[in-house]
């Protein structure tokens, strides 16, 4: 019998994130009704939003309700969490002040796809915090031809919301043809070519960019780091990207991606990716292999499923294989 889920979310329009989610659900059997509670609320006010839902879970009979980061009104919740299994979902990093720590807390199990901060959880009260990694989209998340348009050097998608990532960004913007899809660029001094992109055109950006840079709000936090990893792996990116504690437990250094250490060595290693091609082609067509063959979303929605429906811990990690220790780089003395 498959089990009935309510998963309660923003539709992400632009990224497809918790479409993903439902959508990989789906695949494993379950049957899914999708929730935008936001979005209701705000064609019916709190109350009356409140009472649909009511309704609706008393028509479907629903076995668990997830909740993807807050996209829930507290009293909806509560109704539901008496009721029912319940599971928060959160894919960003919040301080324990965030209101997501409350529903945590009032939670069976609190999903969080980075690992570094579950202890955390766990002392501010939250019952069970489980590690889920997330993944890729194995039909739209795939490699599409190569756009004029859309080529350069380097690469980045995202705002300009960070110290570290500005610095970088402003640095490797001095030496290399970098182009930016992203807001707040402009008080920087750096311009972008666009505020926004949604999934079709992160597709083109991963075949067209010789590489695609990452770096993350904060490089502290054992396997932090947003879904633009996974995404443009998916798509068939070379991505370069500042390592966080942990990442070779999910890829392997100089063969699924690249990761730097500092704004130097990302500016040394674009330099000697820049120059070997094939080399930057063999990574890149690892690592899209690799994400779609070992971390679909089917496969986190399978351990969403294990872990709260039968109570049992989440598929270990693939190992990825050695690649190069986290402190070692690839650039022999004469490439230097």
């Amino acid at each position: 019998m498959a089990h009935r889920i309510l998963f309660f979310s923003k539709r992400k329009r632009r990224t497809l994130y918790t479409s993903f989610i439902v959508r990989a659900l789906r695949r494993i059997g379950c049957d899914v009704v999708h929730v935008d509670l936001g979005a209701r609320r705000r064609w019916l006010g709190r109350a009356l939003a409140d009472r649909s839902v009511r309704r609706m879970a008393a028509r479907y009979r629903p076995d668990a309700a997830i909740v993807f980061s807050k996209d829930i009104l507290e009293e909806t919740f509560d109704w539901l969490n008496a009721r029912m299994q319940t599971a928060t979902l959160l894919d960003d990093y919040f301080p324990l002040d965030h209101p997501v720590t409350l529903l945590g807390k009032r939670s069976d199990v609190f999903f969080h796809t980075m690992m570094g901060q579950l202890e955390e959880y766990r002392a501010a009260g939250v019952p069970r915090p489980v590690y889920v990694h997330s993944g890729v989209d194995p039909e739209l998340h795939r490699r599409v031809p190569f756009s004029r348009r859309h080529a350069s050097d380097l690469a980045f998608i995202g705002t300009a919301a960070y110290p570290d990532r500005i610095a970088l960004i402003q640095r490797l913007s001095g030496e290399f043809d970098l182009r930016i899809y992203g807001q707040g660029w402009g008080e920087h001094a750096v311009s972008a070519r666009k505020s926004t992109i949604a999934l079709p055109e992160f597709r083109r950006v991963c075949a067209s960019a010789r590489i695609v840079l990452g770096i993350d709000k904060a490089a502290d936090r054992e396997l932090y780091f947003s879904n633009r990893t996974w995404f443009v792996l998916g798509c068939g990116g070379f991505l370069l990207t500042r390592y966080v504690p942990g990442l070779e437990r999910l890829f392997a250094n100089h063969e699924h991606l690249v990761w730097f250490r500092d704004p130097e060595e990302a500016q040394e290693l674009a330099r000697f990716y820049l120059a070997h091609e094939e080399a930057r082609r063999k990574i890149a067509d690892a690592g899209h292999r690799f994400a779609h063959e070992h971390y679909p979303f089917d496969r986190m929605a399978r351990n969403l499923v294990k872990v709260l429906f039968e109570g049992e811990d989440p598929d270990p990690l693939t190992n990825p294989g050695p690649g190069h220790r986290p402190s070692e780089r690839p650039l022999a003395t004469g490439d230097r």
